[in-house]
């Protein structure tokens, strides 16, 4: 049995003519090309070949990806938050056991959020307990995108936010808790 050798240069005869003792060549010297095999085609899902035949010759009218909805004063950074820190954190912990959730990819997709200001965000307890964070806002938006998305209405704590907060919603600064008091005033 004739094993064949992996490297080209391996197969190739020695050319007397070719190569001189000084080790100059007068004869240029190329390598033989290297045939490359067939290209591989990508494999389509058969999830979207079977998605864009039911969509084909229908016009859809509803939003694909809750990115594509806008909300009032989004662009600003000024939306109303009408669920508190609690409620957010509940939301963010029942989105983690949907099959399929990358936490990393969800924080990019919000708002290119750190995963150690998302980390403190989760520590933090209480309706207020971090409201300044970036996360409680990016995922209330995420939240409230979802919620139009798929149509769903108003929780009742919702609407009752909404009635006790009126246009300005939750605050989302920290709460002071520094105590001013005027030089000779008793503190109270």
């Amino acid at each position: 049995m004739i094993m064949r050798s992996k490297r080209n240069y391996d197969e190739m005869e020695y050319d007397p003519n070719q190569a001189t003792p000084s080790g100059s060549s007068p004869k240029k010297h190329t390598q033989p090309a290297i045939k490359a095999g067939p290209r591989k085609k990508a494999r389509v899902s058969d999830a979207s070949a079977a998605e864009d035949a039911t969509n084909k010759g229908k016009k859809n009218t509803q939003s694909q990806s809750w990115m594509d909805i806008k909300l009032p004063r989004e662009d600003e950074r000024e939306i109303p938050i009408y669920d508190d820190c609690n409620e957010i954190r509940r939301k963010i912990r029942r989105l983690q056991k949907t099959p399929g959730f990358k936490l990393n990819h969800w924080l990019k997709d919000i708002g290119n959020i750190n995963n150690n200001s998302y980390a403190r965000f989760m520590r933090y307890e209480g309706e207020t307990g971090g409201a300044s964070n970036g996360t409680y806002y990016a995922a209330y938006v995420y939240f409230e995108k979802v919620r139009i998305l798929e149509g769903m209405k108003k929780t009742t704590t919702r609407l009752a936010n909404e009635r006790q907060h009126s246009r300005t919603g939750f605050s989302r600064k920290l709460p002071s808790r520094w105590i001013w008091v005027r030089d000779g005033e008793p503190w109270r």
